[in-house]
């Protein structure tokens, strides 16, 4: 889960804000909703799917009686019968897979979105069967200002209590910047690169600087400054936050990719390994590339992958595609002809 929030107006522009609150926003309630739990979620992904499969069989047993329908009408078969049998089948297959997506797009991952009464960050949490208690690292915008610290603190705290985060489950937080300094632009995203580390090696680094942490921050009971790092038996997830200048914060929540592993088929595993394999390869040798002056490291465009023949055929063809031709190093479009297109 990601997200932005507008703070309150105000004329300074580095004052510190509390909207990114809103990520925790729900509605109190003495029954949880059931759409937490994973279970019945699971429930209802199968029954929807039996539905799916008989609708499916349903629409291919009328495929015949279409025919012989429009076979006997005054316009007639506008095709020969084999066209007409494969192209119907070609839209129930695609309408079974769209209808799939939607299920799983329901019951999987967008099922607490517009309820009031689940908070983004609990049901992005419950997406993968984990509550607030499951998140292991803070990472905080820490720029170690008494108005940024007091403020971003008090943020987590009142997250994490509104949420209902166990009491004694303090969540350590990690504050990059006394080793990074702070990045000129996309600070986020460096500090981002620090989570992943944390999630893959299950090692909290301490806040070297941090010898004497401020009294006024113990009443955030929920939150531990360590100076020194810890050796963990795993994270599960992490929550990084970025307060921008303009009123306006940001936050991440950071899942260990073993979840998503975990949830993938023998097959499916091995088709995303071998990509990322390659992706990593791919990587490996632009950046070495770069370091070596063969190329710069933002190749900037001058033209579209495109000619001015294509053009109109690219943007009327909704299937049309740009292909990597390796030897131009260059994606280029090589078929924009509908009838080509849906040949391949």
């Amino acid at each position: 889960m990601c997200g932005t929030a507008m703070d309150k107006e105000g004329r300074s522009v580095p004052a510190p804000g509390q909207g990114i609150l809103t990520s925790a926003r729900e509605m109190a309630s003495s029954v949880p909703s059931p759409l937490l739990d994973i279970k019945y979620r699971r429930r209802q992904l199968d029954q929807r799917r039996a539905a799916i499969k008989e609708w499916e069989q349903r629409e291919k047993d009328y495929v015949q009686q279409e025919l012989e329908a429009l076979k006997a009408s005054p316009a007639g078969l506008p095709c020969d019968d084999e066209a007409f049998v494969r192209q119907r089948s070609e839209f129930i297959a695609n309408e079974v897979r769209r209808q799939e997506g939607e299920a799983l797009s329901l019951w999987g991952n967008n099922f607490w979105k517009q309820d009031p009464r689940i908070a983004p960050l609990r049901g992005a949490l419950a997406v993968w069967g984990l509550t607030v208690d499951d998140i292991g690292v803070a990472s905080f915008h820490g720029t170690s200002t008494k108005a940024n610290d007091k403020n971003e603190s008090q943020v987590i705290d009142r997250q994490f209590k509104h949420l209902g985060r166990t009491p004694g489950n303090a969540c350590p937080a990690i504050c990059q910047k006394w080793l990074t300094g702070h990045p000129k632009g996309a600070a986020a995203a460096w500090m981002l690169n620090g989570v992943l580390q944390v999630l893959r090696t299950g090692i909290i680094p301490g806040n070297r600087n941090a010898d004497n942490i401020s009294a006024e921050l113990e009443q955030y009971e929920h939150i531990l400054y360590p100076s020194q790092s810890i050796q963990t038996d795993g994270i599960k997830a992490g929550l990084l936050k970025s307060f921008g200048f303009g009123q306006v914060g940001g936050e991440v929540l950071v899942l260990h990719p073993d979840f998503l592993a975990a949830v993938l088929e023998p097959e499916q595993l091995a088709t995303y390994s071998a990509k990322v394999k390659a992706r990593e390869s791919q990587s490996y040798r632009y950046w070495h590339d770069t370091l070596a002056g063969v190329h710069p490291f933002v190749q900037i465009k001058t033209e579209a992958p495109y000619t001015e023949a294509q053009e109109s055929q690219v943007y009327l063809n909704p299937l049309a595609r740009a292909e990597y031709d390796p030897a131009t190093k260059k994606y280029m479009f090589k078929r924009t002809n509908q009838a080509d297109v849906v040949k391949h």
